[in-house]
């Protein structure tokens, strides 16, 4: 038996025992145990299930939901296997539990966000954020406004749905592309010193979304150099890049504390597809300033396609339905960054922030530990 199976059984040992228990009333034993199950091998989802539900009927309702939470991050069809009849009435019990609390504590959590920001700012006009839907874990059904934007994070309904943004939508476009030559400049003058910067876009986990995804899944064959990511800044990056940094700061990037959301140099090598998908919010604009540009490459928004323009800013909203590939040989280089929605008002983006910031706050301090077992 190797150790990967060692830990399987001893873990699926752990799981039976917890669950003897539960069946029979000690569900503070039952809750022990299913947590040294968990700790033996941390990336298996289910035990996180059981842990919640033994904790929900202690009445550890907030452990309860920290540890469905945690699940749900390894295993995204945690809180919707219940929807299926082909799984096991004891995992379409718990599932069903866990979807449950964890809609309503999500959607409880952004009002009251939206209500603090609203007492410390009478009056701000902050309607369709505080009506925002946090896609995955909405309380109730909802739909999209567009059959072709549907973003799987965050989306406002009544915001205007625009696929591809123009000029007029963003005057500061004139500034990147006055400033190209430099910031190309900069990325070339770069590339090689920051080689070990370089990182896969994607996450290898995202193979699992289908075989189309696979040869970008963390691999280089699409990289990026990411000055901020997340909002955390690359000390080392930012020092290469200060033309472009100094442009980008005239151009209303969405925020984070800590910094810009994302900026980087996007690397797409020859003869590789980006599947179609949908982005994550409709409340900002994706903007792509092409670099290096090797021929016969592209993005496709919707059904129309785009090629890449050297020097000339494409901007969209990446809620819509799209894809990109390069057929070349070569690779192909985007200065990449994200704006906000030009109809956004300054409270608005500001209420955005404020909901996002108040979810990772909580994603942060989420812990096994929080049950006193």
């Amino acid at each position: 038996m190797t150790p990967e199976q060692d830990i399987t059984t001893t873990q699926n040992r752990l799981c039976t025992a917890a669950l003897n228990a539960e069946q029979a009333g000690r569900l503070r034993d039952a809750a022990v145990t299913y947590r040294e199950a968990i700790q033996l091998d941390t990336a298996n989802a289910t035990p996180y299930l059981f842990y919640g539900f033994a904790l929900d009927r202690l009445g550890e309702h907030e452990a309860a939901l920290q540890a469905w939470s945690l699940g749900a991050d390894r295993d995204s069809n945690f809180i919707n296997a219940w929807r299926s009849e082909h799984v096991d009435e004891l995992v379409r019990l718990r599932s069903k539990a866990a979807n449950d609390a964890l809609r309503r504590h999500f959607t409880a959590q952004h009002a009251r966000c939206m209500d603090e920001y609203l007492a410390e700012h009478p009056g701000a006009d902050i309607e369709r954020i505080a009506d925002a839907i946090w896609c995955q874990t909405h309380e109730v059904p909802f739909e999209y406004g567009h059959p072709e934007q549907q973003p799987h994070l965050f989306y406002v309904p009544g915001l205007e749905s625009i696929p591809v943004y123009s000029r007029e939508h963003a005057p500061w476009f004139d500034l990147l592309e006055d400033a190209f030559d430099q910031i190309r400049n900069e990325f070339l003058a770069a590339q090689e010193a920051a080689a070990g910067e370089q990182a896969p876009y994607l996450a290898a986990g995202v193979a699992s979304l289908g075989d189309a995804w696979k040869p970008i899944a963390g691999s280089l064959n699409w990289g990026s150099f990411h000055l901020y990511k997340q909002g955390q800044p690359n000390a080392r990056l930012i020092e290469m890049f200060p033309r472009t940094l100094e442009v980008l700061e005239q151009v209303p990037l969405v925020q984070t504390p800590t910094g810009p959301s994302e900026v980087l140099f996007s690397v797409l090598q020859g003869e590789q597809l980006i599947p179609p998908h949908f982005g994550v919010a409709n409340t900002d604009m994706t903007v792509h300033l092409p670099i290096v540009y090797p021929g016969d490459a592209a993005i496709k928004v919707v059904n129309e396609a785009y090629e890449w323009q050297p020097g000339k800013v494409f901007a969209f909203d990446d809620a819509f339905r799209h894809e990109s590939w390069n057929r070349s040989a070569a690779p192909r280089v985007n200065l990449l960054f994200e704006a906000w929605h030009p109809h956004l008002g300054e409270h608005e983006r500001a209420a955005v922030m404020a909901t996002f910031q108040a979810r990772l706050r909580w994603n942060a301090g989420r812990s096994l530990d929080h049950a006193s077992l």
